[in-house]
């Protein structure tokens, strides 16, 4: 198989749905996972509460409250 013919096989497989059930995954575990509330900002005490948050290191944060290092990178479009 040729490189470009192996790229074109992978953007292929990349543009494709993932399938609805994954082999050995329970449809239990799927249903309890679509039934979860959102992830908070899990900031201060008490907590902040926002909705949308991102993953960080130090638990889900806002955009108010993500970490320092971060804020040069992310920021949430205007409307």
């Amino acid at each position: 198989m040729t490189p470009g013919a192996r790229l074109d096989r992978a953007r292929r497989l990349l543009d494709t749905p993932p399938p609805s059930a994954l082999p050995g995954q329970l449809a239990v575990e799927a249903a309890a996972a679509e039934n979860r509330p959102p992830r908070v900002c899990e900031h201060g005490n008490p907590q902040c509460g926002a909705v949308p948050i991102r993953p960080y290191p130090c638990g889900p944060r806002c955009e108010e409250h993500q970490p320092s290092i971060t804020r040069p990178y992310y920021t949430r479009e205007q409307s």
